[in-house]
């Protein structure tokens, strides 16, 4: 599954924030890692656009800003819900008398201005590393944006035209991509998906094995009780990738 990510920086200087978006950038395209970035210039822009939307995965974050500083909308983002408690927090200030005051907030880490390339980019890979091993999520385009959308919460996927309709665990939506592009980001080219386990079971459905309670020969009967087709051409490669999903032990 290809790794994207959501990132936002919020710092006041605007030069400073273009910098950092630049050097994020950089580090994504140089080890293949789609990203989408955001810039905020105060931390009361960027917990409006948290409100709105929980999308983003990564903060760099200035501490001192005009209006709210960055220690405080750190705390206020880990006292809200689980989300903002998953949020990966970087520090980035001049002053190296907040060294220490990361550890309340369970930052990440914490960056000197100016900003060390080489520093930012190993920081920036051992917060990637670390959601690759948590959450696995994409970044999906929807009508008035881009929602993104836990793998796991994934039940199927639906083929309409040149977009597709996702059931997730937290209900529906229908997002502008074709299903053969989320069959590339959901599976790896031998037919096992990565992370979470799903399964291409028909020309215009993709199904997620942790939700399967039942197949035959003509359909996928889901836990839900909803029934989805199954292709007689790959039935026998659902069945048995079924089975290795069952024995290793990995429906939860």
């Amino acid at each position: 599954m290809d790794l994207e990510l959501c990132i936002a920086v919020c710092d006041d200087d605007h030069r400073q924030a273009q910098y950092m978006n630049a050097l994020v950038n950089k580090w994504a395209d140089e080890r293949g890692i789609k990203v989408k970035t955001y810039m905020f210039d105060s931390a009361e822009n960027f917990k409006s656009a948290w409100n709105d939307s929980k999308i983003y995965e990564i903060l760099l974050l200035d501490i001192q800003m005009g209006g709210q500083n960055g220690i405080d909308l750190a705390k206020e983002l880990r006292g809200t819900c689980s989300t903002g408690n998953k949020l990966i927090i970087i520090f980035v200030t001049a002053l190296p008398d907040f060294a220490n005051v990361g550890y309340d907030v369970s930052a990440m880490h914490y960056l000197m201005k100016p900003v060390d390339e080489a520093k930012l980019s190993e920081v920036l890979s051992r917060a990637a590393k670390s959601i690759s091993k948590s959450v696995t999520a994409l970044l999906l385009p929807v009508d008035d944006g881009i929602m993104r959308v836990a793998a796991g919460d994934i039940i199927c996927i639906e083929s309409s035209a040149h977009s597709s309709e996702i059931t997730t665990a937290n209900g529906t939506l229908k997002v502008k991509m074709p299903i053969s592009e989320l069959e590339r980001r959901l599976i790896d080219p031998a037919g096992i998906a990565i992370d979470v386990s799903f399964a291409r079971c028909h020309r215009s459905y993709i199904v997620g094995l942790k939700y399967v309670d039942k197949i035959t020969k003509t359909d996928i009967i889901l836990d839900n009780g909803m029934a989805i087709p199954l292709s007689r051409r790959l039935y026998s490669e659902v069945n048995q990738s079924l089975i290795k999903y069952f024995k290793g032990g990995r429906r939860q």
